[in-house]
């Protein structure tokens, strides 16, 4: 994924954490918060709770293949984060759930 579509520093996470909006499902947290560019921005948090070095690269990679940031709305920050019950998840279980709260958020149609 470029740059170019990504959060890349602590701040533009803290202030998604701090204001945006949440919505859960059993795999996944999404956290979404408007931020006046106009494109998308992707942030993927996966803590070592879900696994070794292996399985939280695995785990990342598959929630940007999931998501694709393309879909999205211009002009939202998203942060995706990894609960422990995605190692034992199937793609398109992680890839429906996404769908439903990314779309439950609003960011996308």
């Amino acid at each position: 994924m470029r740059r170019l579509w990504s959060l890349t520093n602590r701040e533009q996470f803290t202030a998604v954490f701090r204001q945006g909006k949440r919505c859960s499902g059993s795999l996944v947290v999404v956290r979404v918060l408007p931020n006046g560019l106009d494109r998308s921005r992707l942030g993927v948090v996966v803590t070592k709770k879900v696994g070794g070095a292996v399985d939280r690269n695995r785990a990342k990679r598959r929630i940007r293949e999931a998501v694709n940031i393309r879909a999205i709305l211009p002009g939202w920050d998203v942060v995706v984060i990894a609960r422990t019950s995605i190692q034992s998840a199937e793609y398109r279980d992680l890839e429906r759930e996404l769908q439903q709260l990314l779309v439950r958020a609003g960011v996308i149609r």
